[in-house]
Order: C-alpha cells, then structure tokens, then sequence
C-alpha cells in the first residue's frame, strides 16, 4: 500500500523470496496486477515452460539475486546486521541511517571515480561497478 500511496500505481513486478509465496500474497498480486517473480505453487505442469517465460524467470532470478547480495553488503559493511535496538522506531531509525551511509559511500566512490577519469583518464565506472582500464 505505501508504493501505491507514494506512486498512485502499483509495481509491474515483485522480487520475492520463496516464504512469501503464498496463495494469500499470490491472490492479492493477481488482482492488482502484479506479477510475483519465482515458480508457481504445486507441482510443475506437463507443457514445458515457452522460452520467453524462460528467459523472464531468469531475468527475475538475476535481479534478486543483486537485490540480496546488497543486502548482505549492508549487513556485513555497514552494521546493518548488528542493531540491536527494541524499540520499533530506533530500528527503523538505525536501518535508515545504516542505507543512508550506504549510499553516501557508494555516491562518494561514484564522484572519485569521475574525478580521476577527468584527471587521468584512468579507471573507469560501468554500471555501478569499477572497472580498471589499462
């Protein structure tokens, strides 16, 4: 509801893991017209899948896959696996201030890495990762 209220239309798709899975969330993505990444319930079908609901199964699984791998970088980086705060407010505070130094890290090594191309024409950034070019 919060990205319906933020945006005015919900997510063409979610990235979900297999947990949320459920008749209950598959039901309310359906009739929002939603499309939830990963398998369908019960057992496989007899028809093979197409090749374009291949490719998009595997499209989904490579976006999650980055999607949990930042998150393991945030927990293991920036502390985010350490809070142990109780109350629900200091939590949500703690996670914030934990994903704000995230990106002010990754905001600062975007700007470096500018900077350095000006001024030597050396490393350069592609899509989000540093790359060295000799």
């Amino acid at each position: 509801m919060r990205y319906y209220n933020r945006t005015g239309h919900y997510p063409e798709r979610i990235l979900v893991d297999q947990i949320y899975r459920t008749r209950e969330n598959r039901r309310f993505c359906k009739s929002k017209g939603i499309r939830m990444s990963g398998p369908k319930l019960g057992r496989p079908g007899k028809k093979n899948q197409s090749k374009i609901e291949k490719k998009q199964e595997y499209q989904d699984n490579t976006d999650r896959i980055e999607v949990e791998r930042e998150f393991s970088v945030e927990k293991h980086s920036y502390g985010l696996g350490l809070i142990v705060t109780k109350l629900e407010e200091t939590q949500l505070t703690s996670i914030a201030l934990s994903i704000f130094t995230a990106n002010l890290f990754k905001m600062q090594r975007r700007i470096l890495c500018a900077l350095l191309s000006l001024l030597r024409g050396f490393p350069e950034e592609v899509s989000g990762k540093l790359v060295i070019v000799a």
